[in-house]
């Protein structure tokens, strides 16, 4: 019989990347919620350690109540060999605000976002999925990371923000470099290429000050809320962090989503069946796979969770990944059910003003790419045993570095 002790003995560290070398530890997330769903732990750099939230009820409070939970300096689990405080840069995202500069941020963003233009990439994110995939034409094999799953959202933004096609190979190469999980990128190549990309998104808004264009970094310039506008450093940093954000969640939802669906046949049949299934089929995929693990808050205040007293200062781990498995809030949570309904999943954040902006361009995106996955590869299937594939080095977020797949025939485009 496992004990308190010995769980909490035999428990992984949640802070350290290499805890997920193998994928998600639902059998400890399970745990946690049936035993200690407030848990408090040790952390290297936490003198005072934190606290983990691990049933979907008690994540839903504190991301909705951001009066009694704040996100500065920044919403990031330490991985116990650096301390972050906000102080590399965090602490300017606009994950990292808070009320009432939140608000009038997220308002002035917003016009960069609305469901008009959202809608209005449709034809062009079908245009360039088709030509992804017509470039593996002559081929029966490929990384589904990196010949497929990774273009998409990296050209949808680019494509929103203005960033021309001869320039986009070293763009992609600075998010890489400044965001990305490789642990062979030394800390002087990331500062460099973070220097490099700061550097151009400013020449972008120099360009657009005088000479809008039709593209969201003209948007943000000019847009207005109260009669304020966003700085041109808050649209540089914001330029970053969208090269970084756009383009995780899509690239991990198919990934590890086309994993899934390869893994559990007769859920990808009942979609290859019925194609107007497939947006209740990305809720659920997105909830099966949960691409961000957590975040975090800080208490402003003494409060409780689940009935657990929590210290002003402390910090709080919401784990969403557990929370999309709690047994109280979905029947069989470990299984795959493309027609689930309702399907209350938090994948992009559990609800509150730091719901993630780009959801609604996620889901389209996904929607496109699975579709003409579906559709256009005969006989998929994994190349190789998924088990032994490298997974992102990354406590935050949940995918592979790499996934062979191969296939008998690509159909022509539709």
């Amino acid at each position: 019989m496992t004990t308190v002790d010995s769980a909490r003995t035999e428990a992984p560290a949640l802070y350290d990347p290499a805890t997920y070398a193998t994928g998600v530890p639902h059998d400890y997330y399970r745990w946690l919620r049936d035993n200690e769903p407030v848990a408090h732990l040790d952390h290297p750099t936490y003198p005072n350690g934190y606290w983990v939230v691990t049933r979907h009820a008690d994540v839903q409070q504190v991301s909705r109540d951001s009066t009694t939970f704040r996100n500065a300096p920044d919403p990031f689990v330490d991985d116990g060999v650096m301390a972050n405080d906000g102080s590399a840069g965090t602490s300017e995202l606009l994950i990292s605000k808070d009320a009432p500069e939140h608000i009038k941020l997220r308002k002035l963003i917003n016009k960069g976002f609305t469901p008009r233009r959202v809608a209005e990439l449709s034809d062009r994110l079908r245009a360039r999925t088709d030509a992804i995939i017509d470039g593996l034409a002559d081929r029966d094999s490929a990384d589904l990371v990196h010949d497929l799953a990774l273009w998409l959202p990296l050209h949808v933004i680019a494509d929103m923000v203005g960033v021309p096609e001869e320039d986009r190979a070293q763009v992609f190469e600075w998010t890489e470099k400044t965001f990305g999980f490789d642990p062979d990128v030394t800390p002087e190549e990331r500062g460099q290429a973070t220097m490099d990309m700061f550097m151009y998104a400013d020449a972008m808004c120099a360009e657009r000050e005088n000479t809008p264009r039709d593209d969201l970094m003209s948007v943000l310039l000019h847009a207005e809320v109260d009669g304020e506008q966003l700085t041109r450093f808050q649209i540089e940093v914001f330029f970053m962090l969208l090269q970084n954000a756009g383009s995780e969640t899509t690239r991990n939802l198919i990934t590890t989503g086309t994993l899934a669906l390869l893994q559990h046949p007769e859920q990808m049949a009942i979609v290859s069946g019925d194609l107007d299934t497939l947006p209740g089929a990305i809720e659920e995929l997105l909830r099966f796979t949960t691409p961000v693990i957590h975040f975090t808050r800080t208490a402003n205040v003494d409060t409780e969770i689940g009935g657990q007293r929590i210290g002003a200062g402390e910090r709080v781990l919401m784990v969403y990944a557990s929370a999309n498995r709690d047994e109280r809030a979905f029947v069989e949570p470990d299984q795959l059910d493309v027609l689930r309904s309702p399907n209350d999943h938090v994948a992009f954040g559990a609800g509150g003003p730091h719901f993630c902006l780009g959801a609604n361009l996620a889901r389209l995106e996904g929607r496109i790419m699975f579709e003409q996955i579906l559709t256009r590869f005969e006989g998929l299937r994994v190349d190789g045993d998924p088990t032994e594939f490298p997974r992102v080095h990354s406590n935050l977020i949940d995918g592979f570095a790499e996934l062979p797949i191969a296939w008998d025939r690509i159909r022509p485009a539709r």
